[in-house]
């Protein structure tokens, strides 16, 4: 199979054609994008201890990703557009990730360094509205470039050229339109219950693609395993991938080998880790092609 071989899928609601998961799933160079999925993945954080303490958990992650979207369709005259803490809990609900409490606490730390301003609403003096930082654009930007560069192995890179140059009016028009897929974003989660054992846990998700990429370029689904090495590598304690794994191994997802310190990825896991990989390719698939119809003259 190829490219030109398959067929898109039409979403109606946004009139736009864009790849499912299932078709980048059967693609033949799936294995070229799932690597340049796992090295641009762990590539965005590299070595920043602090930058991998302060996003590197599922929750992090999609709180900072829906606070971008949810500024992004800001509309004045729509209050429930507004990107408000409370329309942010809301919206976070939908991936049952954390509580209300866990999304202040989060918000706060996202503030105090920089990533987001609360600013008064010029609308309403009681409302306050988060704003993203430049600093939190960039990182935006860099997290788009990781998430469309595997699509451009697969499908060439001239659909994908916006994203793949940080285009500042693509991404603002990309999050404005992944606002309308929440609820699909929250079930590449919540329907993938071996990967969201690893997205709950600090790092959890960097440790799995580590291990797989290890694992990969060996050609084989067994891995050196050294929890130091881990722990250093995305700033959690040797206790936390200890427990994490551990806890992989009792779910029969991986299977542990203490004599050699080695690992072993069941095939279940990398099955679920590649649907997850598809999925995530799809939906950026079709926010892109959606928000490049947006861009396009005499569109709003």
């Amino acid at each position: 199979m190829n490219a030109a071989s398959s067929t898109k899928t039409h979403d109606p609601h946004f009139k736009v054609d864009y790849w499912s998961a299932e078709s980048i799933l059967r693609h033949p160079d799936f294995p070229h994008a799932r690597r340049a999925y796992f090295d641009k993945v762990l590539a965005l954080y590299g070595d920043d201890p602090f930058l991998n303490k302060l996003l590197m958990e599922a929750v992090r992650i999609v709180v900072f990703a829906v606070a971008i979207c949810m500024e992004a369709g800001y509309r004045p005259n729509d209050r429930d557009t507004w990107p408000t803490i409370g329309n942010l809990k809301k919206a976070l609900a939908l991936f049952g990730l954390a509580s209300p409490r866990r999304i202040e606490q989060i918000v706060g730390r996202l503030v105090q360094t920089d990533f987001l301003e609360s600013r008064v609403s010029p609308l309403d003096r009681r409302a306050r509205l988060l704003i993203p930082t430049a600093r939190m654009l960039t990182h935006d930007q860099d997290w788009l470039i990781a998430h469309y560069a595997p699509l451009a192995v697969l499908f060439g890179e001239s659909d994908y050229a916006l994203p793949l140059k940080g285009d500042k009016a693509f991404q603002r028009a990309q999050r404005q339109v992944a606002t309308g897929i929440f609820v699909q974003s929250a079930m590449v989660l919540l329907r993938n219950p071996d990967i969201l054992l690893f997205l709950v846990h600090d790092a959890g998700i960097f440790v799995l693609i580590e291990l797989a990429r290890e694992a990969l370029n060996r050609e084989t689904p067994t891995a050196d395993l050294s929890l130091a090495q881990l722990g250093r590598r995305f700033a959690v304690s040797r206790t936390h991938v200890r427990q994490l794994l551990s806890a992989a191994e009792e779910r029969e997802l991986v299977k542990i080998d203490q004599v050699r310190r080695q690992i072993t990825l069941r095939p279940r896991l990398l099955t679920s880790l590649d649907r997850f990989i598809a999925e995530g390719m799809s939906n950026h698939d079709l926010t892109g092609a959606a928000a490049k119809r947006q861009l396009e003259p005499g569109k709003t």
